[in-house]
């Protein structure tokens, strides 16, 4: 009897093992066909589109990057070097003229177009002072009111000698002497002599003889006499407004 049940057992443990089998085949199986068949493509179709609008500009992929705060600097945040510009070069000052570093010009009206010699005998013109206002002076060392008056135009020339030139020129006057009297006055602004006419030219009628000239080399005024340095200051700043 135990043994006819121990072999139905068996035989139906044998059926469940062999049904067993057989769903797992046909589970399987079924896996299988539901693949070839394109179970899985929903998946793969999403991306496919996703990628697609993507590349139509459909989705903006740096959306969420561009929302995130960065730590990058643009360029056009950074501002740009500045330029700065050449400061211009002031103009020439008055004292700074020296004739001797000039030739004659032909082109120049007036005073501007003569020429002179300093008292170190090198060639001079008055092209140089174009541009700037000019007091001649004329003196000579045998004229003792020409010797008073130049401590004060070298006065005048320390104050006013940036905006004002000022000249002194030897007439009638032998040179070393000439030099003497320029070294024993003190006289720091540019000299020179007259070998020629300056002195007629320059409407001079006596010694001491002091011409305002303007900038362009029109004689404004041509003073024979002494002056002092107020009367020196008063008459520039007539012609030329100090």
């Amino acid at each position: 009897m135990d043994a006819q049940r121990a072999a139905r057992w068996r035989t139906q443990l044998s059926g469940w093992r062999g049904g067993l089998f057989a769903l797992l085949g046909l589970y399987a199986l079924g896996t299988t066909v539901f693949l070839l068949a394109g179970g899985g493509q929903p998946a793969m179709t999403s991306l496919v589109a996703m990628e697609a609008e993507v590349g139509s500009g459909g989705v903006d992929v740096d959306s969420d990057r561009a929302s995130t705060p960065n730590s990058t600097v643009s360029a056009s945040a950074v501002p740009a070097s500045t330029v700065v510009a050449a400061a211009p070069e002031p103009p020439p000052q008055c004292s700074d003229i020296d004739p001797s570093q000039h030739s004659v010009d032909s082109s120049l009206g007036g005073v501007h177009a003569l020429d002179f010699v300093t008292l170190d005998e090198r060639p001079a013109a008055f092209a140089g002072y174009a541009g700037c206002p000019l007091i001649v002076n004329f003196f000579a060392s045998w004229c003792a009111p020409c010797v008073t008056e130049m401590p004060d135009f070298e006065r005048f020339w320390n104050t006013h000698g940036a905006t004002v030139a000022v000249l002194g020129l030897a007439a009638n006057d032998r040179l070393e002497d000439a030099i003497a009297t320029v070294a024993e006055r003190g006289v720091t602004y540019p000299t020179g002599l007259d070998e020629g006419e300056l002195f007629i030219d320059f409407g001079g009628l006596g010694m001491p003889t002091t011409v305002f000239v303007s900038p362009d080399g029109e004689i404004l005024e041509t003073h024979s006499g002494l002056l002092t340095l107020d009367d020196i200051t008063s008459r520039a700043d007539e012609h030329f407004g100090l």
